[in-house]
């Protein structure tokens, strides 16, 4: 019998199924207080985390015999993969399990943000009965700029043309010429094009070194007057001030963010006041449903390495 770690939240009949297989310490929190988990990994041959947990080389190193890190999504940017690497302990992904979640998110967004209802709901208690104010436009022949066409890329592209949206898309692993751009009825362009002709833009790639400030003052600048932007990528990839300025001089029509360069967000962050603005706290990828499929995952890739 292995122990395992749990540091963050995570389906708990998932957990109830592994602690019958294993020793399992579960606690939500423990992420956030870096000696209890250095204490609690000593013995552990199994660490399971979210996006929270900073799994750097002292982590790494307080444990005698880690043999597999389980991550309850699919970003590594929260782990030193290449320490494990050198370490020889694999990293396992919750690989496809939240697609449908964070395609879905984005439909959202693109609904509410180009009806613009966004603070009806105040204004109505309030007394007020401003119809003009809340019109909106319809995304039906409108474009939506996909930047990565992966998986959760192409299921966006899925559900938006069933909603009579015009799809475009880029991804610098895929080439212009790749059959997969046919097969989901996406438009291949350059991301400065893309930029420029959508009406709404929505990324989906890792943050590194070419995407880090990829909408930045030039790119938001550029792109078309009264867009729509939605991030579920990672924070770093928006110029969060940059943003601002183009929500606040009304050259773009509006954003939704699920990811921040800080997470949590700090006082003094230049978000407020903004009608044409939602923010959540990185919950794209998170609802019931996608929970249990990616602890599922999760718990049965564990074990298997357990074995």
């Amino acid at each position: 019998m292995a122990r395992v770690i749990i540091t963050e939240f995570m389906d708990e009949s998932e957990v109830s199924r592994l602690s019958s297989h294993h020793e399992v310490l579960y606690n939500p929190d423990l992420h956030s207080n870096i000696n209890s988990l250095l204490d609690s990994i000593t013995d552990a041959q199994a660490l399971i985390i979210r996006n929270k947990t900073l799994v750097n080389r002292e982590i790494i190193d307080a444990s005698k015999d880690l043999r597999v890190i389980g991550r309850l999504g699919v970003g590594l940017d929260n782990i030193d993969a290449t320490y494990c690497r050198e370490k020889g302990i694999p990293i396992v992904i919750a690989d496809g399990a939240n697609t449908g979640s964070v395609a879905e998110y984005v439909v959202t967004g693109l609904l509410v943000l180009f009806r613009g209802i966004m603070d009806s709901t105040s204004r109505i208690i309030n007394g007020e009965w401003p119809r003009g104010d809340f019109i909106g436009t319809e995304v039906k022949g409108k474009t939506l700029g996909i930047v990565g066409l992966g998986s959760i890329g192409r299921a966006v592209a899925q559900k938006v043309r069933l909603l009579g949206m015009r799809v475009v898309g880029t991804d610098v692993n895929i080439e212009k010429n790749d059959p997969v751009w046919g097969e989901f009825n996406v438009q291949y362009k350059e991301f400065s094009d893309l930029v420029r002709i959508s009406d709404a833009v929505t990324m989906h790639v890792p943050l590194n070194d070419d995407t880090k400030g990829l909408f930045d003052d030039y790119t938001l600048q550029n792109m078309r007057k009264s867009a729509i932007l939605i991030n579920t990528s990672r924070g770093g990839i928006v110029d969060e001030n940059a943003l601002v300025k183009y929500l606040k001089n009304g050259h773009l029509g509006g954003a939704m963010l699920d990811v921040f360069e800080s997470e949590p967000l700090t006082e003094g962050r230049p978000f407020a006041g903004l009608p044409n603005l939602i923010l959540t706290p990185h919950i794209a990828g998170v609802t019931v449903e996608s929970n249990r499929r990616v602890s599922c995952m999760i718990v049965d890739k564990v074990m298997e390495h357990l074995k």
